[in-house]
Protein backbone atom coordinates (compact mmCIF):
# COMPACT_ATOMS: atom_id res chain seq x y z
CA UNK A 1 0.00 0.00 0.00
CA UNK A 2 1.34 3.67 -0.85
CA UNK A 3 2.17 5.98 1.82
CA UNK A 4 -0.27 8.47 -0.37
CA UNK A 5 -3.22 5.69 0.07
CA UNK A 6 -2.55 5.46 3.81
CA UNK A 7 -2.57 9.27 4.39
CA UNK A 8 -6.05 9.24 2.30
CA UNK A 9 -7.25 6.23 4.49
CA UNK A 10 -6.34 8.34 7.71
CA UNK A 11 -7.30 11.42 6.26
CA UNK A 12 -11.12 10.21 5.65
CA UNK A 13 -11.26 8.10 8.77
CA UNK A 14 -9.93 10.77 11.15
CA UNK A 15 -12.87 12.68 11.29
CA UNK A 16 -14.95 9.57 12.15
CA UNK A 17 -12.76 8.43 14.59
CA UNK A 18 -13.15 11.91 16.79
CA UNK A 19 -16.75 11.75 16.15
CA UNK A 20 -16.81 8.51 17.98
CA UNK A 21 -14.50 9.89 20.82
CA UNK A 22 -16.78 12.67 21.58
CA UNK A 23 -19.52 12.12 23.79
CA UNK A 24 -22.54 14.03 23.18
CA UNK A 25 -25.53 14.94 25.24
CA UNK A 26 -28.75 17.10 25.05
CA UNK A 27 -31.11 19.29 26.84
CA UNK A 28 -34.88 19.80 26.06
CA UNK A 29 -34.73 23.62 27.51
CA UNK A 30 -38.83 23.99 27.14
CA UNK A 31 -38.47 21.47 29.47
CA UNK A 32 -36.26 23.31 31.97
CA UNK A 33 -38.43 26.33 31.88
CA UNK A 34 -41.41 24.46 32.30
CA UNK A 35 -40.27 22.20 35.60
CA UNK A 36 -37.13 23.39 37.03
CA UNK A 37 -38.50 25.18 40.46
CA UNK A 38 -36.81 28.68 39.11
CA UNK A 39 -38.99 28.01 35.96
CA UNK A 40 -42.14 27.24 38.04
CA UNK A 41 -41.43 30.34 39.86
CA UNK A 42 -41.40 32.85 36.78
CA UNK A 43 -44.33 31.00 35.36
CA UNK A 44 -46.40 31.76 38.21
CA UNK A 45 -45.23 35.21 38.30
CA UNK A 46 -45.93 35.73 35.31
CA UNK A 47 -49.49 34.28 35.63
CA UNK A 48 -50.51 36.79 39.16
CA UNK A 49 -49.14 39.61 36.23
CA UNK A 50 -51.52 38.69 33.49
CA UNK A 51 -53.96 36.88 34.43
CA UNK A 52 -56.43 39.66 35.93
CA UNK A 53 -55.90 41.71 32.82
CA UNK A 54 -56.51 38.53 30.57
CA UNK A 55 -59.88 37.63 33.08
CA UNK A 56 -61.14 41.39 32.16
CA UNK A 57 -60.12 40.85 28.53
CA UNK A 58 -62.27 38.03 28.26
CA UNK A 59 -65.43 39.40 30.23
CA UNK A 60 -65.11 42.52 27.14
CA UNK A 61 -65.31 39.80 24.54
CA UNK A 62 -68.27 38.00 26.10
CA UNK A 63 -70.17 41.33 26.21
CA UNK A 64 -69.63 42.21 22.83
CA UNK A 65 -70.81 38.76 21.83
CA UNK A 66 -73.73 39.13 23.79
CA UNK A 67 -74.01 43.13 22.28
CA UNK A 68 -73.87 41.14 18.71
CA UNK A 69 -76.17 38.47 19.70
CA UNK A 70 -78.88 40.82 20.39
CA UNK A 71 -78.41 43.08 17.88
CA UNK A 72 -78.85 39.85 15.29
CA UNK A 73 -82.24 39.01 17.39
CA UNK A 74 -83.69 42.81 17.75
CA UNK A 75 -82.79 44.00 14.61
CA UNK A 76 -86.03 43.54 12.83
CA UNK A 77 -87.92 45.07 15.69
CA UNK A 78 -85.44 48.34 15.46
CA UNK A 79 -85.63 51.30 13.08
CA UNK A 80 -82.54 51.44 10.26
CA UNK A 81 -80.78 54.33 12.49
CA UNK A 82 -80.88 52.04 16.09
CA UNK A 83 -79.48 49.33 14.07
CA UNK A 84 -76.64 51.31 12.59
CA UNK A 85 -76.10 52.90 16.16
CA UNK A 86 -75.82 49.55 17.99
CA UNK A 87 -73.63 48.47 15.30
CA UNK A 88 -71.02 51.08 15.45
CA UNK A 89 -71.29 50.72 19.02
CA UNK A 90 -69.96 47.14 18.37
CA UNK A 91 -67.37 48.13 16.15
CA UNK A 92 -65.98 50.89 18.49
CA UNK A 93 -65.54 48.15 21.25
CA UNK A 94 -64.17 45.62 19.12
CA UNK A 95 -61.64 48.01 18.04
CA UNK A 96 -60.57 48.51 21.28
CA UNK A 97 -60.90 45.17 22.61
CA UNK A 98 -58.14 44.29 19.60
CA UNK A 99 -56.36 47.13 20.91
CA UNK A 100 -56.43 45.95 24.53
CA UNK A 101 -55.61 42.33 23.31
CA UNK A 102 -52.84 43.10 21.32
CA UNK A 103 -51.45 45.82 23.39
CA UNK A 104 -51.30 43.13 26.32
CA UNK A 105 -49.91 40.18 24.03
CA UNK A 106 -47.07 42.31 23.21
CA UNK A 107 -46.38 43.13 27.01
CA UNK A 108 -46.62 39.28 27.85
CA UNK A 109 -43.79 38.44 24.89
CA UNK A 110 -41.62 41.08 26.67
CA UNK A 111 -42.16 40.21 30.38
CA UNK A 112 -41.34 36.22 29.49
CA UNK A 113 -38.70 37.19 27.25
CA UNK A 114 -36.93 39.24 30.12
CA UNK A 115 -38.02 36.36 32.48
CA UNK A 116 -36.73 34.29 30.00
CA UNK A 117 -33.37 35.59 30.58
CA UNK A 118 -33.49 34.98 34.58
CA UNK A 119 -34.05 31.50 33.97
CA UNK A 120 -31.19 30.85 31.12
CA UNK A 121 -28.37 32.07 32.89
CA UNK A 122 -28.62 29.36 35.91
CA UNK A 123 -30.12 26.92 33.35
CA UNK A 124 -26.57 27.30 31.53
CA UNK A 125 -24.13 27.39 34.44
CA UNK A 126 -26.19 23.85 35.64
CA UNK A 127 -26.13 22.02 31.94
CA UNK A 128 -22.17 23.58 32.16
CA UNK A 129 -21.78 21.67 35.27
CA UNK A 130 -23.79 18.22 34.12
CA UNK A 131 -21.60 18.43 30.74
CA UNK A 132 -18.24 18.18 32.93
CA UNK A 133 -19.78 15.94 35.55
CA UNK A 134 -20.70 13.57 32.84
CA UNK A 135 -17.73 14.36 31.02
CA UNK A 136 -19.47 15.41 27.53
CA UNK A 137 -17.70 16.73 24.82
CA UNK A 138 -21.37 18.66 23.08
CA UNK A 139 -24.56 19.31 24.56
CA UNK A 140 -27.27 20.31 21.77
CA UNK A 141 -30.78 21.64 22.33
CA UNK A 142 -33.15 19.25 21.43
CA UNK A 143 -35.13 21.32 19.39
CA UNK A 144 -32.80 22.15 17.14
CA UNK A 145 -33.99 21.87 13.61
CA UNK A 146 -32.27 19.83 11.53
CA UNK A 147 -31.74 17.00 14.14
CA UNK A 148 -33.83 14.04 13.14
CA UNK A 149 -32.92 11.96 15.39
CA UNK A 150 -31.60 11.81 19.36
CA UNK A 151 -31.10 8.80 21.73
CA UNK A 152 -33.03 9.49 24.70
CA UNK A 153 -29.89 7.95 26.38
CA UNK A 154 -28.53 11.22 26.11
CA UNK A 155 -30.66 13.35 27.49
CA UNK A 156 -29.91 14.85 30.32
CA UNK A 157 -32.36 17.64 30.39
CA UNK A 158 -33.51 16.24 34.31
CA UNK A 159 -30.15 16.05 35.91
CA UNK A 160 -29.93 19.69 34.91
CA UNK A 161 -33.23 20.52 36.15
CA UNK A 162 -32.34 18.65 39.29
CA UNK A 163 -29.25 20.56 39.36
CA UNK A 164 -31.11 24.06 38.98
CA UNK A 165 -32.76 23.30 41.94
CA UNK A 166 -30.08 22.12 44.34
CA UNK A 167 -28.57 25.20 43.06
CA UNK A 168 -31.39 27.78 43.67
Amino acid sequence: MSIRRIVTILALALPFATLEAASLGYVDMQKVLEQSALGKKVQEELRKEFEPRAQELGKTEAEIRQLQETLARDSALMSADQVKKKEAEIKQRIEAYQKAGGALQQEVAKVQQQKGREVMAPAQKAVDAVAKQNKLSMVVERSLTGILYLDPGLDITDDVIKHMDASA
